[in-house]
C-alpha cells in the first residue's frame, strides 16, 4: 500500500510559481513522459486551498495541493508525480 506523499520528483519550480504561471494561462494541454496526454488546471477549494488538477479526457485524475508538489503520490494516494514533472517542465519552456 503507498503511504501519502511516498516517493519524490525532482521539479525546478515551486508550487507558487506552478499555480501562478496556471493560474495567468489558464488550462493548459501537456504530455507526459510515456506520451499520455493531459491538461492541467489551478483552482481554489471550497476552504481556500490553492491546487493544481489534472484532468484526462475531461475527468480529474489527480490533485496536487503545495504539500504534494514535488512528491509522487499526493494526500489521497494518487499518482500525481508524473503530471507535475511534465507541468514544471513545460513552465520552463513556456516562460
Amino acid at each position: 500500500m503507498f503511504e501519502p506523499h511516498q516517493g519524490n520528483v525532482t521539479l525546478i519550480h515551486s508550487f507558487d510559481e506552478a499555480w501562478g504561471f496556471l493560474r495567468r494561462k489558464g488550462e493548459i494541454p501537456l504530455q507526459t513522459d510515456i506520451g499520455t496526454p493531459f491538461t492541467a488546471k489551478a483552482g481554489i477549494t471550497r476552504d481556500g486551498r490553492y491546487v493544481i488538477r489534472y484532468f484526462q479526457h475531461g475527468k480529474e485524475y489527480g490533485r496536487s495541493y503545495e504539500c504534494c508538489w514535488g512528491r509522487y503520490y499526493n494526500c489521497n494516494r494518487t499518482r500525481v508525480g508524473m503530471y507535475s514533472k511534465a507541468l514544471d517542465e513545460a513552465i520552463s519552456h513556456l516562460l
